[in-house]
C-alpha cells in the first residue's frame, strides 16, 4: 500500500490538493482511504458532496470488536474517508485527536491485508507537535507532499517540514517534492525551482489559479468531479501520476536551511548558496544560532573518487547530504549509508558508516 501524506502552511491548499489527488488515484481504479487530520473535520467535505463527518474520535468510545466499517464513510467514488477530529479551538492538544484516531485504526485492522492500494494523510499546517507527525510514524506514512505557494511564509513552512522529514527518515519517510499551489499564474517560478534545490528536492508541479476549483468548493465537490474534462482536472490527475511514480528509494534526504539562513536567501530570491546566507546572516550581526543547515561539510577526496561513471555528480551530492546530515545529528549514519546503497548501489558499494562521520 502506498502511504501519502500531505503537509503545508494553513490555508495554502492542501485539502483541495489532496482530495483531488485522492478522486484522481480513485478514477484510476485505485482503493483509496482519504484521512483528515485537522480539528476542522472537513477534509472529506469535498468527496462526500458536502456532508461533514462526525470525528471518529467521537463516535468509537471502546475499541473493542472495532471493524473497518465501523470507522470509514464511502464516497460516490469508492473513496472511503475518514476525520480525525479533535477539541475546539483553544481547548485541549489537537494532535491527540490523530494519535487516538491511529489507535483505532490499529484496533479495526483498517491497514492491514491489503484494504487499500493507497492511504491520503492531509495533516494541519505545519508539522507543530508529535500529534500531528503522527502519520510519519514508521508503517502509517511514507511520502510527504509539500503544498505551498509562491509566497515566503509557505516556503518557510516547507523548509520547516523538510525538517520533520530528517527528524522521522529513520521511519522510512522521504520527501518526494513540493507542489506549488499559485496565488498569481504570472508569478516568476525561478525562486521557487531555486528553493526546492536548496532543500534537495523537487518542484512535482503547479496548480494554477482556476475559477472552477472555487465553483467546485461551492458546490463541495472536487474539481475531478465537478468539470472532469478540464484542463484543471487534468493537472491534477497528472500529479497523483507523478506522486505514484516516485520511487521512495531513490527520493533523497532533505538539507533544509536554518532560520538564519532561510530568511538571508529570501533576500537573494534563493539565489545564494546555504553557506553564502549563512556568511551574510553572521555579517549583518544576526544572534548566533545552533548549527543546523549551516555546517560547512568538505567533501572528502577519497569518498568523491568512489564515484564513478555517468551517475558521479549525482552521487556527490546525495553523498554531501548524507554527511551533512549525520553530522547534524537528523539521520543516523547506518541509516544514511543503507539509502545510499538503495539509491546508488555501485557507487556505494564500499562505502562505510565512518566514512560519513570522519
Amino acid at each position: 500500500m502506498q502511504r501519502i501524506v500531505f503537509f503545508g502552511k494553513g490555508g495554502i491548499g492542501k485539502s483541495t490538493t489532496s482530495t483531488n489527488v485522492s478522486a484522481a488515484l480513485a478514477a484510476r481504479g485505485e482503493r483509496v482511504l482519504h484521512v483528515g487530520c485537522d480539528p476542522k473535520h472537513d477534509s472529506t467535505v469535498a468527496l462526500l458532496n458536502g456532508k461533514l463527518l462526525q470525528p471518529v474520535v467521537d463516535k468509537i468510545h471502546k475499541l473493542d470488536g472495532l471493524t473497518p466499517e465501523d470507522v470509514v464513510t464511502r464516497s460516490a467514488l469508492g473513496i472511503d474517508c475518514v476525520e480525525a477530529g479533535g477539541p475546539e479551538a483553544g481547548v485541549g492538544c489537537g494532535g491527540r485527536g490523530i494519535t487516538r484516531m491511529m489507535e483505532i485504526f490499529h484496533a479495526a485492522k483498517l491497514l492491514q491485508n491489503d484494504r487499500y492500494s493507497v492511504s491520503v494523510y492531509d495533516v494541519l499546517g505545519d508539522v507543530v507537535c508529535g500529534g500531528f507527525a503522527a502519520p510519519l510514524r514508521k508503517g502509517i506514512g511514507e511520502k510527504v507532499i509539500i503544498v505551498a505557494s509562491e509566497e515566503v511564509m509557505a516556503l518557510y513552512a516547507a523548509n520547516n517540514i523538510a525538517r520533520a522529514v530528517c527528524h522521522y527518515a529513520v521511519n522510512g519517510i522521504v520527501l518526494g517534492g513540493i507542489i506549488v499551489n499559485l496565488r498569481d499564474n504570472s508569478e516568476d517560478r525561478a525562486p521557487m525551482e531555486r528553493f526546492a534545490k536548496l532543500i534537495n528536492t523537487k518542484i512535482l508541479g503547479y496548480v494554477p489559479r482556476d475559477p472552477l476549483i472555487r465553483e467546485a468548493e461551492y458546490r463541495r465537490q472536487t474539481v475531478m468531479e465537478h468539470a472532469p474534462r478540464s484542463p484543471i482536472s487534468k493537472v491534477f490527475r497528472d500529479l497523483a501520476e507523478i506522486i505514484w511514480d516516485l520511487d521512495v528509494t531513490t527520493c533523497p534526504l532533505p538539507t533544509p536551511l536554518s532560520d538564519l539562513q532561510f530568511y538571508a536567501c529570501t533576500q537573494s530570491k534563493f539565489e545564494m548558496s546555504a553557506a553564502q546566507a549563512m556568511a551574510v546572516a553572521t555579517a549583518s550581526g544576526s544572534p548566533k544560532e545552533e548549527p543546523e543547515g549551516g555546517l560547512d561539510v568538505v567533501m572528502p577526496t577519497s569518498l568523491a573518487k568512489r564515484a564513478v561513471g555517468n551517475r558521479k555528480a549525482e552521487f556527490e551530492e546525495e553523498l554531501f547530504a548524507g554527511i551533512r546530515a549525520v553530522r547534524l545529528g537528523r539521520v543516523s549514519a547506518g541509516d544514511a549509508v543503507q539509502r545510499l546503497r538503495k539509491s546508488f548501489p555501485k557507487e556505494a558499494i564500499s562505502l562505510a558508516e565512518t566514512d560519513l562521520v570522519s
